[in-house]
Order: structure tokens, then sequence, then C-alpha cells
């Protein structure tokens, strides 16, 4: 072979080579949680639920024109709970954790996490436990562009809304679970209670469990949410959680009823636990899965999910084992949704192909071969059964779970927990609620009861919003309507007198403009009471530039106009004139307003909180550009103030009256007057805020009415009070008198006295200059 054919064969090795590592399989990997009790597992269930998934997804997509060029493979890899301890926070954190780039292209993730963190009032401790200061959603790719709410019709309506957010589709129902019980066909006991479960509670089951001859039970509560759900369901037995039947429900926690249903709930669990108490609330599922294959237990609580699989697996003598709805048929529905990683989308694969793998995972096809090979519970429109030969054909291969899902009283807790518009986001009732239900069923002590109380009511909540009329607000209402109403006569009488040598001085179209702003102040702390949305928080932010911008930008104007009457030729132009100078203050409060404006509307914006779930909650505006927008409002705003004090220092320099003039001030207590504010009401506690919020609205009124009073209001005080200081009129009084802006009545006596005696003055010239006329001519 000669080294031309030899040089063509390395070519096209090399090429070879290049073509394979360029058009690499992509691996798709998907997050699915483990399933409960995968010790009893086959060991390689989770390879064949992977390979068997695969497969069957590229039969569905072997004719996708979307998916046929392109060359992947998708693995699915189980969950593990196994270090997470029962912890909430934790399991959150390792799912935000593989929303990564190095994490899973899919999730599937159950709808007690899925948007756990979001509402008008953000999580207080989710950047602390959970390493984030921004909505989860932000990590996840939307399928809005991609998806058809008509090709989407076969999922429960429900299950499909509440994969939305705002208008946008973050996850597509992947499957549903609930709880119920597991028995063995060859216990009679079991078998007896079972037989009317929907007329009985809780309470029934255990009290036939200790009857003669007694059998054990073993509920595992050493998972928060499987400790929630559990207390949900029992009091969910007494009392309907259905918003439909009662718009008020949740505050059967918050009343007599709740206190005897907590209780009662304490004596249930300490009743079946014999006063063991731990043994139930320490109880692992492992452990109690040990319990019932022993026959230790009567019954397992568990996932329906399950039920194919421990069907098959679980004997003893060679019974099958049985499931049921708990007592009242009542039960815990869990949707799961799959999930696309924002981060990984377009790395290997595009955002059409991600979505279209989506679609295809979720389809009813792939939804019935997970039904019939694992025993996943589709997330079907049952009502459709007869008319969709599928979802029918799952009722007719599946009738238990078909009539289950029919029947059952179905508890969706995120929706128990989210009772009024301002309720905490749920991670914080999952954070906190079980571990407080945890501490008071172990001690049964009134303290710990309180606290779950306190609890109870801050989710719904917050410090602002309490129950009833409050005739604190009422007042404040009335104290700011008065203070307004004189900061508005201060306007038009400070309008009225505009030609007098004290109003004209301080340039009076610019005062009023001034005392506007500042009365706008007197309504600010009515803001932070609700009711709050987000339209609320983009109006204060542009109210708080407008309110700012009406007193810091002409106070710049009329402190250049004193400033001007003492150096006329040292500073800018002569051609200022009002009309000039009161365009470029409208537009320099116009132009900070838009800014404002645009940022407003373009930043997603919610409430941050003081305090949370544990303490009392008051809630503060927050939004995303808040941080930049921040600094630059800052320069903007230190720009106004250095140059205003720049022109003080100046002019003050120049008169000698450096003391009397006072804006420095007055910007200091205006500043210092807006930070105590929202200083004391964010620690007001929930028992005492109405009562000083009273006190700080008149407060905030005094310290604005003072400011107007400093500004204008003692020059118009005078005005008024001296009749004949009215009559002081003309170009020929000399403004710079009436400069001094600490004016008091002794300035106001001695000014008319001044002018008396120019006025007399002129008088007696104009005479003695008419006497020396008329000698004159007298003479000639």
């Amino acid at each position: 072979m000669n080294k031309k054919s030899i040089s063509s064969v390395f070519l096209w090795i090399i090429l070879y080579l290049t073509n394979k590592i360029v058009h690499a399989q992509s691996e798709i990997y998907i997050s699915v949680p483990q399933p409960e009790y995968l010790n009893n597992l086959p060991k390689d269930f989770e390879k064949r639920y992977s390979d068997l998934n695969w497969k069957y997804f590229q039969k569905i997509a072997k004719d996708n024109p979307i998916l046929k060029d392109e060359d992947f493979v998708i693995k699915f890899l189980f969950f593990d709970y196994s270090w997470w301890e029962g912890s909430f926070a934790l399991l959150e954190k390792s799912f935000v954790k593989f929303l990564g780039e190095e994490g899973f292209d899919f999730m599937v993730m159950d709808d007690r996490i899925f948007f756990d963190d979001l509402g008008i009032m953000s999580a207080t401790y989710i950047p602390y436990y959970v390493d984030i200061d921004y909505p989860s959603l932000t990590l996840l790719m939307d399928y809005k562009d991609y998806i058809n709410d008509e090709e989407m019709d076969f999922h429960d309506p429900k299950q499909y809304k509440d994969g939305k957010y705002d208008g946008h589709i973050y996850g597509l129902p992947f499957d549903i679970d609930f709880d119920g019980l597991y028995y063995y066909n060859n216990n009679e006991k079991a078998k007896s209670i079972v037989e009317n479960i929907g007329d009985k509670t809780w309470d029934d089951l255990v009290d036939e469990l200790k009857s003669p001859p007694a059998a054990p039970l073993k509920i595992p509560l050493d998972i928060e949410t499987d400790l929630l759900g559990y207390f949900v369901e029992y009091i969910n037995n007494h009392r309907n959680f259905n918003k439909e039947y009662d718009s008020k429900f949740y505050d059967i926690f918050l009343n007599k009823t709740g206190d005897d249903l907590i209780t009662s709930f304490y004596n249930l669990t300490h009743k079946y636990t014999e006063g063991k108490i731990r043994n139930s609330v320490d109880l692992t599922r492992d452990q109690a899965f040990s319990a019932f294959t022993t026959e230790n237990s009567t019954f397992l609580r568990g996932k329906a999910s399950l039920y194919s699989i421990l069907r098959d697996s679980l004997r003893v003598n060679d019974t099958e084992i049985s499931f049921t709805l708990p007592p009242k048929k009542t039960t815990n529905l869990y949707h799961r949704y799959l999930l696309a990683n924002k981060a990984r989308v377009g790395k290997e694969l595009s955002a059409k192909v991600f979505a279209e793998i989506a679609k295809i995972l979720t389809s009813k096809e792939m939804q019935l071969f997970r039904a019939e090979t694992f025993g996943g519970i589709p997330t079907f429109d049952l009502k459709k059964k007869d008319s969709d030969d599928q979802i029918k054909k799952y009722c007719d291969e599946f009738p238990m779970m078909c009539e289950y899902l029919e029947t059952m009283n179905k508890i969706h807790i995120k929706e128990i927990f989210n009772p009024s518009k301002y309720a905490v986001p749920y991670f914080e009732v999952e954070r906190f609620l079980p571990i407080q239900i945890y501490y008071y069923l172990i001690s049964g002590s009134q303290e710990d009861f309180d606290v779950i109380k306190h609890v109870l009511y801050n989710i719904k909540y917050i410090v602002t919003n309490g129950e009833g009329f409050s005739w604190y607000i009422f007042f404040s209402i009335v104290c700011i309507i008065i203070s307004l109403v004189i900061s508005y006569g201060t306007i038009y009488f400070t309008n009225k007198f505009k030609d007098h040598p004290s109003i004209k001085i301080i340039s009076p179209s610019f005062c009023n403009m001034i005392v506007f702003g500042s009365s706008m102040s007197l309504i600010k702390p009515l803001f932070r009471l609700p009711p709050y949305s987000y339209f609320k928080i983009r109006f204060v932010l542009i109210y708080n530039t407008i309110n700012y911008g009406l007193i810091f930008i002409p106070m710049f104007v009329v402190t250049y106009r004193i400033f001007r009457i003492y150096k006329v030729k040292t500073f800018l132009s002569n051609s200022l004139t009002n009309k000039r100078l009161m365009i470029i203050t409208i537009v320099l409060i116009s132009l900070s307003t838009i800014y404002r404006t645009v940022i407003a509307f373009t930043s997603k914006v919610y409430y941050k909180m003081v305090g949370g779930i544990r303490e009392s909650r008051m809630p503060y505006i927050y939004y995303s550009n808040n941080k930049i927008d921040s600094d630059i409002y800052f320069t903007y705003n230190n720009i106004i103030f250095i140059a205003l004090l720049f022109m003080i220092i100046c002019t003050g320099s120049f008169s000698k009256k450096f003391g009397d003039i006072c804006y420095v001030f007055v910007v200091f207590l205006i500043n210092v007057n807006d930070f105590m504010i929202n200083f004391m009401i964010s620690i007001f506690d929930q028992g005492i805020f109405f009562k000083f919020f009273f006190l700080l609205t008149i407060y905030n009124d005094l310290m604005v009415l003072f400011c107007i009073y400093f500004l204008v209001g003692s020059r118009v005080l005078n005005v008024l009070i001296n009749p004949k200081y009215d009559n002081v009129r003309g170009s020929s009084v000399d403004l710079r008198k009436y400069v001094s802006l600490n004016f008091s009545l002794f300035t106001a006596k001695t000014l008319i006295n001044s002018n008396k005696t120019d006025k007399n003055s002129t008088l007696r010239s104009n005479r003695e200059s008419n006497t020396t006329t008329l000698k004159s001519n007298t003479v000639i």
C-alpha cells in the first residue's frame, strides 16, 4: 500500500471518529421519586423501570417528526430519599440542587414541593433552608410555547390547571397517588373494620381494634409529610375541608372546635400506641412495613401505587393482601408533575425537543403502560371514560382504583393550608407545623398546644389583617384626613398670598409642590395595610418616586431661587426664569417617574416578610431589580442632595445667614421619619399592632406638618395674623429681608416696622425734592 492510500485510510478513520464524537448519543436523565418500602422491591427494579419505559417511549416516538432525527437515550433514576431523615426542607434543598446545570434533565415532582414557595407573600425561611432567594419556578422550563390546552384535555382538569402559574406551564401531569390501608385477607378483624370504612372515623377504627380480642396498629409518623397528612386526614373525618362546602373551613383550626379536635388527635395517637407515643412518631416506614409483614400491625398505611407490587410480593401463608381507602373514604391526593430543568435546555437538545419528550412521557399511552407494568395511577379525567377508549381501558383493567378515584373524599393538602390570599407559602407549613404537632404529641403540654394554635393562626393571618374591624385604624384615617386638610389649606393660602414678599421670596409655585409632596407622605403608612396585590406593589413604587420627587426637586429649585438673589452672576444663567425652572422641575420628576414605572412593570414583584409562621408576619414590598434600582436611585437622590447642600452653604456663607437656611434639616427629617416608620411597623407584634399603628400615624402626621410649617406654614400664618403685614407689596420691597426660613412673629413685626420706616423715608424724600423744585422755580 502506497503512502497515498495509507493517508486516505487514516483520513477516513479520523473522519469516522470525528463523526462519532460530534454525533455522540445524548443521554436524558429523568429523576423519579423512589417508591415507598423500597427494600421490598426486586433489586433490579430501578433498571427494569428505566429500560422498559425507554423501550415503550421509543415505540411511541418512532414516527415523531420532531424526534426522529434526534439521537438520545432516556434513563430513569430513582430519587434516593434514604438520607433526608424526614425533613421537608432537606428534601426541597436537594430538588433545587438537582435543577442546576449539572442536575437532571427532567424531574418528577410532588405537588407539595412544586410551587410551594410561591404566593404574593414570599416564604421567609426559603433562603435560609434551601439557599435560594428567588422563586423556584425560575429554574424550570416554560412549556407554554409548545403545548396546546386541547391536546392535554385527557388530564384531570384540576391537575393540569395546577401545573400552570401566571399563564405559563411549568409542569405536565405525570401521575397521581393517594394514601390507603393494606391488610391481609385472612385477618377477620381487619375485614370487618373495612366493611363499612366509609361510615367510620379514625376514632371508630382504633376503638374496634382495641375491642377484644385487641389487635395492634403501627402508623409511621417519623416523616414530616406523613405526620401532617395523617393529622389533616383525622381532622377531616370530623369537619369537611371543602371550600365549596364551607368557604371558612380553615377557621375550624382557630376556634373551640379546633381545640377539641387537636386534643382528640392527641388522645387517638396515645390510644393506639397505649401511651407509648414514640412508637408512632419515631416509627419509620421500613419499621412499619416490617411490623406488618410479621403481623404485628393490622394495617399498613401506604400509597395506592404500591398495590400491584405489594399484592404480588407480600404473602403470609399464601394469603394475599387487599387495599382500602382510609376511614370516611378520606385521603390525601398527591399530584405529580414532569418538570424540565431550564439549565439543561439547549445544552444538547433544544427546548422544542424537551417539550416533545415531555408530551410523550405524560401521554395517555405512556401513562397506561406505566399503570399496567408498574401500578402507576394515571392523571386521566375519569368523566371521559365513556368517550375515551384508553381511559375506559384503564377503568376496565383497574376497576377498584377507578372506583376509589371517583368516590373518595379528596384532600388537597396545599389548598387546606392556603386559606387566604395572604397565607404563608406551603413550604413553611410543612417545615414548621408537623414539628410542632410532634412536640405536642410527645409532651401534651399546654405550651406546645398554644404554639400549634399560634402557627395555625399565622398561616392564615399577617400582623396587619387580624380578625374584625379596628377602631384604631379608623381613627388613624381620621387623623390623616385632618392633616391632609391642613396641608391643602397651606397650599391654598400660599397661592392666595403668592405676591406677598415673604411668600414670593420662596417661589410659591415650587413651595406648593413641596407641600403637596409632603402631604403624600401622610398617606404612606396606610400602604402597609391590606389589601395587598401585585398592582399595589407597582403603584407604591411609582407613588414613592413622585413623593420624593415633589419634595426634593422643587426644594432644589427653591434653594436656587434664594441662591440667585444673593449671587445673581455667579451661578448658571440669568435667563432661567420661573417658567423655565418649572419646566426643568417637571422634566426631572417625569424622568424619574418614567424610569421607576419601567422598573415596576418589568420586575417580578412580591412581598417579603419580616418574621414568619412561627412569629407574627409583616409584609414589605420587594422586586427582582431591587438591588440595581436602589443603587441607581440612591445615586440620583445623592446628586440632588449634594447640589442642594452646596447652594445652601454658598448662600449661607455670602449672606451670613447660614443658620437660617434649614432645608438640610428638613431633608434629614423626612428621611429619618420614613426610616423610623418602616422600622417601627416591622417590629410590632400581633397583639399591639393596631394600637401602635394609631400612635405611629399621629407621629407621622405631626412630623410632616412640622416640616410644612417650617418650610412655608409659618410665613402663611404670619400673613394671616398680621393684617397690616398683608399690605406689604410692590417691586420696591427689598426681598432679601424675607429670605429667613425660620420666620417668626417677631420677624414679621420687625419687617412691618422696617417697611413703614422705608415708606416714610421715601415720602419725606419726595416732599423735600418737591420743595426744592418749587423754590427753584420761585427764584427763576
